[in-house]
């Protein structure tokens, strides 16, 4: 080979790459490292540079390759050239269009050759383009490959008969996961993997809540973030997470022992490194930091549910990793981190795979993860370090048999259930024709500019606003006639009109559903792209018209308009009970019975449309109450208000004496009641049905006291998860 290209899909393990690579060899100019140059230059011109200087090691990022194309293809002198490529990660990338650039770039088609081709050829060029050029060779590495990265990159079990069902591709070589763990190269993390339920009960002040309709399914999601951000809940589970790593890990590793949060959005992960701030420093731990680690800004106000993260803050504040980490004070977070500084790091999608660092031993879950984001993510604790023998895992979200199932795909040796079936390509696209937002015209006439020499990004957006229009005009139309007959709906209602009520909602759902129409197909040109560009680098379709067609859809689906979130109104919902029960453990993967396969796509047309569902709030309410609040109890678990009044008596320096001085019967005989009940009257416009309930009646308010006086006894100041277990 002329060159070797070690090619990575993100910044993080680009670095890492990097850092490998220059340590094997320290010659000037054998290796460059494209993003760490120190020149001017940028990234694309660098990249150019080296593979026309030949340049044997040249490490760079997947996504530097399409900036790369035009300059390269100019270059006859490349197409004599051999090109090793290898892929890390190849399950992320080698599934869009970069990875098709990248073996365009290599094919070398010089700009004289291409002007003479007709527009057909040079869609076949392009078409043909999509498969490896001979003259570069793919080794491609991965722990969780998917169905694609097999067929892509998989040779076939019998060399010498073509690849099918009973002669499925595999991996050239493997070094399984069961291997490796039993080798001790890495550690089995569902060793000590553990689940954990919640339960809990809402309740609304809300008037308007038995009569405030929403769209279900985005009233369900609100309703689903409300809960997530709920300091009750985020703070229960860092009283858990704090007093597990000071309790199983900080002392593990000599006292080097780290842990990672993993969480469902931005907006968490700030509530949860505030919350642990806070919980810390209450409780003088002065030994435990964290870092929070996301991209970008985070309004302190929510737009879909109108929460505040911080209720002390403005409303339009923003939070980024500069403010909240004040520390690191411009050091790289991956070198900080490796620091005694830090113990805990708290992410939302950044560094939860391809992050390398040995001494992570626990990783506490708050976001559903499944399949391959599943063990890629609690991959990251596998890493052996010198005195590291276990790990912990404590997942609050999902269930410990999927996750089980997710590491038991690739335990030995991950299999494909079936070939794929190219046609899926055409039978989507006949399912878009159908639809009739776009003329074949339109289509040829792309198909001419795309591959013209003056072609330009005005040429193209004038040719894709006739279908551009049609769907938003549409769209705008269906949205205006949803709200009609919502407000009609509205107007029935308020008149007593049953009939009418029936009618307007008949008329509304039949403008949703063809709204929802429109919603799929937009939808599907992006799947049709995304499948068209995996099963053309397997099969040579012969026909250039889809390869105009793949680009057509790929530009009309990025002018189509969307349908925005509806806002609710969550004002004056509550959480009234609250309960974190421990579920099921796992002590290894050592799969059991059928190894689950790896499917191909058998997506064959679209789905039919759907009417979004009109739903009462307050019945959205009673049914997640229905769903999370199986054997709560008023004894035990009515907390939203109970661990305020705790958290208020705890600065009551005569009521704590007394409570941890005496007997219960004795502090509930002293100052506790009375100072409990000025709270609670305090209290009354925030939880005014529970407090209002518990000033009136003596018996529920003596149950409220109870749990009051236990979350106050306890030395963690006040575990609720202590309390229930």
């Amino acid at each position: 080979f002329h060159s070797v290209i070690v090619v990575t899909d993100r910044q993080v393990l680009d670095k890492q790459l990097q850092d490998a690579i220059t340590q094997i060899e320290h010659q000037t100019g054998v290796v460059k490292a494209v993003d760490r140059d120190t020149s001017n230059l940028p990234k694309s011109h660098q990249l150019a540079q080296a593979m026309l200087a030949g340049t044997p090691i040249i490490v760079c990022t997947l996504q530097t390759f399409p900036h790369a194309q035009e300059a390269i293809l100019k270059e006859q002198s490349l197409r004599e050239r051999r090109f090793a490529v290898i892929i890390d990660e190849a399950h992320s990338s080698t599934g869009g269009s970069t990875a098709d650039d990248l073996r365009y770039v290599l094919t070398g088609q010089s700009e004289e050759e291409w002007d003479q081709l007709s527009a057909y050829d040079k869609l076949s060029v392009w078409q043909a383009s999509r498969q490896r050029p001979g003259n570069a060779s793919y080794f491609a590495f991965t722990a969780t490959p998917k169905h694609s990265t097999l067929m892509l990159f998989g040779r076939p079990l019998n060399p010498a008969l073509p690849v099918s069902k009973d002669n499925p591709p595999a991996p050239f070589h493997l070094y399984s996961m069961q291997q490796a763990i039993d080798e001790g190269f890495i550690l089995d993390v569902l060793q000590n993997y553990t689940s954990y339920s919640l339960a809990y009960k809402l309740a609304s002040d809300m008037a308007v809540a038995a009569d405030q309709r929403v769209d279900e399914k985005s009233g369900k999601r609100s309703l689903a973030k409300w809960m997530s951000l709920h300091p009750t809940n985020v703070g229960q589970k860092v009283k858990l997470i704090v007093e597990h790593f000071r309790t199983n890990v900080a002392q593990l590793l000599n006292g080097q022992a780290k842990a990672m949060v993993v969480t469902s959005s931005r907006a968490s992960a700030v509530s949860y490194a505030r919350m642990l701030k806070k919980y810390c420093d209450e409780r003088g731990y002065t030994d435990l930091h964290a870092m929070v680690a996301f991209s970008g800004d985070v309004p302190n106000q929510d737009k879909q549910t109108g929460v505040l993260i911080a209720e002390e803050l403005p409303k339009d504040h923003q939070f980024d990793e500069i403010t909240l980490n004040p520390n690191l004070r411009g050091r790289d977070m991956r070198k900080a981190f490796d620091t005694p500084e830090y113990q805990v790091m708290i992410v939302a999608n950044k560094f939860q795979t391809g992050f390398d660092q040995p001494k992570l031993v626990a990783m506490y879950v708050d976001k559903k993860i499944s399949g391959v984001e599943a063990v890629q993510t609690l991959s990251r604790l596998n890493r052996t370090y010198p005195g590291k023998d276990k790990t912990f895992v404590i997942d609050f979200v999902n269930k410990a048999e999927e996750i089980l199932a997710a590491f038991k795909t690739y335990y030995r040796d991950a299999q494909v259930s079936d070939v794929q079936d190219a046609n899926v390509v055409y039978d989507l696209k006949k399912s878009l024709d159908a639809a009739h937002i776009y003329e074949p015209k339109e289509v040829e006439n792309f198909a001419e500019a795309i591959v013209g020499k003056h072609c330009t990004h005005e040429k193209l957006y004038t040719i894709t606003q006739p279908a551009t229009d049609r769907f938003n005009k549409k769209l705008d139309g269906l949205t205006k006639e949803i709200d009609k007959w919502e407000k009609a709906w509205e107007q029935a209602k308020a008149d007593g009109n049953v009939v009418g009520q029936n009618e307007a909602d008949a008329f509304r759902a039949e403008a949703s559903r063809e709204r929802d129409q429109l919603m799929i197909f937009s939808g599907s040109l992006s799947k049709f792209v995304r499948n068209y560009e995996y099963a053309a680098q397997l099969l040579d379709f012969g026909d250039p018209d889809l390869e105009a067609f793949a680009g057509f859809a790929r530009l009309l689906r990025k002018r189509l308009h969307g349908i925005g979130a509806d806002q609710v109104d969550l004002a004056g919902l509550m959480l009234t009970h609250y309960r974190l029960k421990q579920g099921n453990q796992l002590s290894g993967v050592a799969p059991q019975g059928e190894t689950p396969t790896l499917d191909p796509i058998t997506e064959n047309g679209l789905r039919d449309p759907k009417d979004t569902q009109k739903a009462y709030l307050a019945e959205l309410v009673e049914k997640l109450n229905n769903a999370f609040g199986d054997g709560i109890s008023d004894a035990t678990d009515k907390v939203a208000l109970a661990v305020h009044v705790s958290e208020k008596l705890r600065g009551d320096g005569v009521v704590m004496a007394q409570v941890q001085n005496n007997t219960k019967e004795q502090a509930m005989k002293a100052n506790l009641p009375q100072a409990a009940v000025q709270i609670i009257v305090g209290a009354m416009q925030s939880h005014q049905a529970m407090a209002t309930k518990l000033l009136s009646d003596e018996s529920t308010r003596g149950v409220f006291l109870d749990v009051v006086y236990e979350l106050l006894k306890r030395d963690s100041g006040g575990d609720l998860f202590r309390v229930v277990r």
